[in-house]
């Protein structure tokens, strides 16, 4: 899924451009349990937990400084809350946690500065 135009808690906060979002599978949870008299084990589905989301793309701005400003926004999003992540296609993925910011590569600059980068997201209910 090609994203150009995503918004996490109703901002922009990346930018235009290409950014990739890849939702993985929902976890399952379930138990596993024997019983005297029982050959072999009884098997309890706990339901439907959560899953990953992962996002990769390009930061860029004008400047490294405000390149800086930019991850440090997003970043500042990494605090254990969940919130609401809209891709450009109107696909809502309701309770999201931002887990973690990776700069990909180093940071170049020529007429923008730019970094690749990739965000790892937990939906927690959906």
């Amino acid at each position: 899924m090609s994203i150009s135009g995503i918004t996490f808690n109703d901002k922009k906060l990346f930018g235009t451009g290409e950014h990739k979002l890849k939702p993985l599978s929902w976890r399952r949870e379930s138990t596993e349990r024997g019983f005297a008299g029982l050959d072999g084990v009884v098997s309890v589905d706990l339901g439907r937990r959560e899953r990953k989301l992962k996002q990769q793309g390009r930061l860029s701005a004008v400047s490294t400084a405000a390149l800086l400003k930019r991850m440090e926004e997003i970043t500042n999003y990494i605090d254990g809350q969940a919130y609401r992540l809209v891709d450009q296609y109107g696909t809502v993925y309701e309770q999201v946690r931002m887990d973690g910011f990776t700069i990909l590569g180093s940071i170049t600059s020529s007429n923008q500065a730019c970094c690749e980068y990739e965000v790892i997201y937990t939906q927690l209910s959906g």
